[in-house]
C-alpha cells in the first residue's frame, strides 16, 4: 500500500501534538529554570577579578606611590590597595580587613640606593596571620624592578662609562636591555609544579552549563523513547507501513523536540558561541541521538526496563562525560566509557 505525502504529514503532526501534550510540563520546567538562572546572574553578575588576600600600603613620597601603583596592578593571590594614612591602615589590620600593610617612608628609595638596606620599609601584620611572609617576595620583586635601572646607572657612573662619549650609545643600549629583560622572567624565574600537575594532564576547559543542557536533551530523549515503548501495541495494530512511519515519526519528533528544548535553554542561558556554531553542534547531537535511540530499540523492548535504567544512565553521563570533570585525569584509561553516552559527542564539538 503506497502512503501519500499528505498522510505522512498528518502522522508527523499527530506525533508532534502527542509529544507536546505528553512532555510540555518537562519542557516548561527546564526553560523556566534557565530563565531564572539568567535573571539571577543578570542581577548578581559574577566578578571575574579574584579578590585575593588584602594587603595595604601607605607611601610618603613619589617613589613609594610609584611602587604602590605597580603592586596594585599585580595579578595573583594578593590584592594590594593604597591607604590614605598610616593610622587608617593599622586600624584595618586590627579589624581583619587587611592581612598586613607596608609603609614606605619619605626617602626610603634613595637610602636603599645609598646602601642603607636595613629598616627602610615598615611592615605591620596581624599576629594571627602569616600572609606577610609570602608578600615579601611580591613587594621586593616589584621594588627591585624599579631599583634595577638606577643601580645599573650608578654602576656605569662609578666606573666612568658616562665620561666616554663613544660609549654613550652602549650605555643606552644596556639600559634598554635591562628594561626589556629585568621583569619578564627570561633571565631568572621559578617554576612551581605539584605532584598532581606533574602526573596528570592539564584539565580541559569544561563548560558545565552546556554539559547540563546536553544531559537535559538526552534526558528528554529517553523520556520520549519510553513513551514510544509504551505505544508498541499501537504500532502493531496499524497497517505495516503506517505503523513503521508512525514509529519513525515518533523517534524523529522525540529527538527534534529535545533538541528544540535544549536550543531554547542555550538561548536563554546567554552562552551561545554563535548561531551557526550552535546549529552545527545541535545538528550533530540530533544525528547521534537518532542513531542511539534506534540502537536502543534492539535491546530494550519495555518502558519499565528503560525507566529502571534511567537514573544509572543519567549518573553515568554526569560522571563519565566531560560535564563536571574529565574522568581520564582521575581514572586513566576510562575515557572510552564516556563515548557510550551521546552527551560526549555534543560536548566534544565545543571543547577546545
Amino acid at each position: 500500500m503506497k502512503i501519500r505525502n499528505s498522510h505522512r504529514i498528518r502522522i508527523y503532526l499527530i506525533c508532534w501534538k502527542q509529544y507536546f501534550i505528553k512532555f510540555k510540563s518537562w519542557m516548561l520546567v527546564f526553560v523556566f529554570s534557565m530563565m531564572v538562572m539568567r535573571m539571577y546572574f543578570y542581577i548578581n553578575p559574577v566578578e571575574d577579578k579574584i579578590q585575593g588576600i588584602a594587603v595595604g600600603g601607605y607611601a610618603e613620597d613619589e617613589k613609594g606611590r610609584e611602587l604602590l601603583d605597580k603592586l596594585e596592578s599585580v595579578e595573583g593571590i594578593f590584592r594590594f590597595q593604597t591607604c590614605q594614612d598610616e593610622e587608617e591602615m593599622i586600624r584595618q589590620i586590627e579589624n581583619g580587613t587587611l592581612e598586613c600593610g607596608y609603609v614606605f617612608p619619605e626617602g626610603f628609595y634613595e637610602n636603599i640606593l645609598r646602601g642603607r638596606k636595613v629598616r627602610q620599609i615598615i611592615l605591620y601584620c596581624s599576629p594571627a596571620s602569616s600572609a606577610h611572609k609570602i608578600s615579601y617576595e611580591v613587594v621586593f620583586s616589584e621594588l627591585f624592578e624599579i631599583l634595577s635601572e638606577d643601580i645599573l646607572r650608578t654602576y656605569l657612573e662609578e666606573n666612568h662609562f658616562l665620561e666616554r662619549g663613544e660609549l654613550q650609545a652602549a650605555r643606552e643600549r644596556v639600559l634598554a636591555l635591562n628594561k626589556q629583560y629585568a621583569g619578564n622572567g627570561s633571565t631568572f624565574h621559578f617554576v612551581y609544579e605539584t605532584v598532581e600537575e606533574k602526573e596528570a594532564e592539564r584539565p580541559e576547559n569544561l563548560n558545565t552549563l552546556r554539559g547540563i543542557i546536553g544531559v537535559i536533551i538526552f534526558f528528554m530523549c529517553l523520556l520520549g523513547f519510553g513513551n514510544i515503548l509504551d505505544q508498541r501495541t499501537l504500532y502493531q495494530i496499524l497497517p505495516e507501513k503506517s505503523g513503521r512511519i508512525f514509529r519513525s515519526g515518533c523517534i524523529h519528533v522525540t529527538v527534534l523536540g529535545s533538541i528544540l528544548t535544549g536550543g531554547i535553554c542555550i538561548f536563554l542561558s546567554g552562552m551561545g558561541s554563535g548561531v551557526l556554531n550552535e546549529i552545527q553542534g545541535l545538528f550533530i547531537y540530533a544525528l547521534v541521538l537518532e542513531g542511539y535511540l534506534r540502537a536502543l530499540q534492539l535491546f530494550i523492548k519495555k518502558s519499565k526496563v528503560l525507566y529502571g535504567l534511567l537514573p544509572a544512565v543519567l549518573l553515568g553521563c554526569c560522571l563519565f562525560c566531560p560535564v563536571f570533570i574529565k574522568i581520564g585525569r582521575y581514572l586513566p584509561g576510562a575515557d572510552w566509557i564516556s563515548f557510550m553516552f551521546p552527551v560526549t559527542y555534543y560536548l566534544n564539538f565545543f571543547i577546545t
